[in-house]
């Protein structure tokens, strides 16, 4: 008998021993996380970001806070009467503590509960009772929203929610789902995509929201990105009148729907930011609606910058922009204002604008310095002066495409004004119309260099219309170069009221050749002359002079003595 008792002793002192232990080590590790939250409290003390303060729709005061730790399929669940309740919202209300948040804008919906449960990521949804966000969707700035958001793996907060949930009740989604009848805790759209480690050490300040973006004129020398597109629904927007010297990486995100209806006093409001020193990369803006008066600006107008000294990549616009009865005709470009420094390159404007007596640009107004590179124009543009790229150019300025329709009053071309550097690669596909001046598909002057151009627009003009260059070359020595150049559309001349010389140029790379050389070059269109006055017309150059050259020497429709145009017309016709 005393046999059997010792065989049954032994084994309950072994469980209890063991039991002993396993409560040791709970203990110890209770305290290791005691203290570990201790130290947490001690380093963040009460410096947080606060949910509050960047979400316009979050009111704060939910009504429970819910927590599903990772890799778990259960939920905990704290009420406002819990005695944990205050410093757990205060702790999980800090926005450094998760990596993706979304707000609850629409009913809850069990797919997307689902989504959550399978992400094998911690969960944290600060819900409201069901009557309280009954009219979401009335932006009232008064309803609750409910919001979940995904704790980051390791941080104060989800090390706070596991110590205090060791020993609390667990509720599986369904039992949840009846306590608060409800089918869900997120829009049935939720992204549940995680931001890795890595990418939140990278030195960037996530934007999830509207509210999120105005906050970059806070800290405009900061690194931001974009996390999801952003819908201003009309809403105004400038985000800063000091230089922006950051970096601002749309991801490929779109913001849209910004409307601008300016006053008089607010003139330097329409873009982005006054001055980009900085880097804005991969956003697109789309259905930007600006309309405004008696603009009197320092610099040209433009959507993402008035003045670029920094660099613009990789991005888009479009929408429309109305300026009328302007005190001061700066003008407008799609992309910035002014390129005073560095780049411009692999951004597509479809912006419309018209500006009616101002200079208008599809990229850039003007530049002083920096490049413009991989650029397009595809926005129908009316102005005064019109170009489909930039006004004047020095450098070179290559693979520019315009596909836009330009109506000018003036001066009309495709890609710039003034080429004094190298235009390579580029190309119009728009009509071009002037109601009373020149046009050209590249450049109405050309006192530098274009090689491998083509125009394929239609074109109308009134003084000089060339397929590739208004002018090229100029008698006081600036010589200009069209190499391996073709046009393709017709091309038309016709009198206009408002300008009075007597002689028009038209030419189907050059309307006027005065001094360089034409080389490879062709034209196969047409050459329409709508008007009684003399016309100098040809395949390639309506008129050469005698010092300039066309390779091979045919295909221009007028030869004339170099002094005697200098003396008599030259000066006259370049200055119109």
């Amino acid at each position: 008998m005393k046999f059997k008792k010792r065989y049954v002793i032994i084994p309950v002192v072994v469980i209890l021993i063991i039991l002993a232990g396993i409560i040791i080590l709970i203990k110890l590790d209770r305290d290791y996380q005691k203290k570990v939250i201790d130290q947490d409290e001690a380093e963040y003390g009460n410096e947080y970001l606060k949910l509050e303060n960047s979400l316009s729709y979050y009111t704060g005061n939910p009504d429970r806070i819910i927590y599903k730790p990772k890799m778990k399929d259960y939920f905990y669940v704290f009420e406002k009467e819990d005695e944990d309740y205050a410093h757990l919202l205060e702790v999980a209300e800090d926005r450094m503590c998760y990596s993706l948040m979304t707000p609850m804008t629409d009913d809850f919906h069990v797919d997307s509960m689902d989504r959550i449960m399978s992400s094998g990521k911690n969960y944290i949804i600060l819900d409201y009772d069901k009557e309280k966000y009954a009219n979401i969707g009335v932006d009232d700035g008064t309803t609750p929203r409910p919001v979940v958001y995904k704790l980051l793996d390791d941080n104060r907060c989800a090390r706070l929610f596991k110590y205090v949930t060791q020993f609390m009740k667990r509720y599986t989604m369904e039992e949840l789902q009846q306590m608060l009848g409800k089918t869900g805790f997120s829009r049935d759209d939720v992204n549940v995509e995680m931001a890795t480690q890595e990418e939140m050490n990278d030195g960037y300040t996530r934007i999830y929201t509207i509210d999120d973006f105005k906050r970059i004129s806070n800290n405009p020398s900061g690194k931001y990105k974009l996390m999801n597109d952003l819908d201003f629904k009309g809403e105004n927007l400038q985000l800063t009148t000091v230089a922006f010297t950051g970096e601002l990486d749309g991801d490929g995100h779109t913001i849209r729907n910004i409307t601008k209806n300016l006053t008089d006093a607010e003139i330097n409001k329409i873009a982005l930011f006054y001055t980009n020193e900085g880097v804005i990369k991969n956003l697109n803006i789309e259905n930007i609606n600006v309309t405004t008066s008696n603009r009197d600006t320092t610099y040209p107008d433009g959507i993402f910058a008035q003045v670029n000294r920094g660099t613009i990549e990789n991005c888009t616009t479009s929408g429309n922009v109305t300026i009328t009865n302007e005190k001061n005709s700066n003008g407008m470009g799609g992309i910035v204002g002014i390129l005073m420094e560095g780049t411009i390159k692999d951004c597509v404007s479809a912006v419309n604008i018209t500006y009616s007596s101002g200079t208008v640009c599809g990229i850039s107004v003007s530049r002083s310095g920096g490049t413009i590179e991989n650029c397009t124009n595809k926005g129908n543009l009316i102005g005064t002066n019109v170009n489909g790229i930039c006004m004047e150019y020095l450098g070179t300025l290559a693979n520019c495409t315009n596909t836009g329709n330009i109506t000018a009053s003036n001066i009309g071309s495709g890609i710039v004004t003034y080429n004094e550097g190298e235009i390579v690669n580029c190309q119009n596909h728009g009509t071009i119309t002037s109601e009373k001046g020149m046009v050209a598909g590249i450049a109405i002057y050309n006192h530098a260099t274009i090689e491998n151009c083509i125009n394929e627009g239609q074109l109308t003009g009134c003084n000089i219309v060339g397929g590739i260059a208004g002018t090229n070359g100029d008698p006081n020595g600036a010589i200009g170069t069209i190499l391996n150049c073709k046009s393709t559309d017709i091309l038309t001349i016709q009198t206009s009221t408002q300008y009075e010389q007597d002689i028009l140029y038209i030419g189907g790379i050059v309307g006027n050749h005065i001094l360089g050389n034409i080389e490879g070059c062709s034209f196969d269109g047409g050459i329409v002359v709508n008007t009684n006055k003399t016309t100098y017309q040809g395949i390639l150059a309506g008129a050469k002079s005698s010092k300039a050259e066309i390779n091979p020497s045919t295909g221009y429709g007028h030869n004339y003595d170099f002094e005697t145009y200098y003396d008599e017309h030259a000066m006259e016709t370049l200055n119109d």
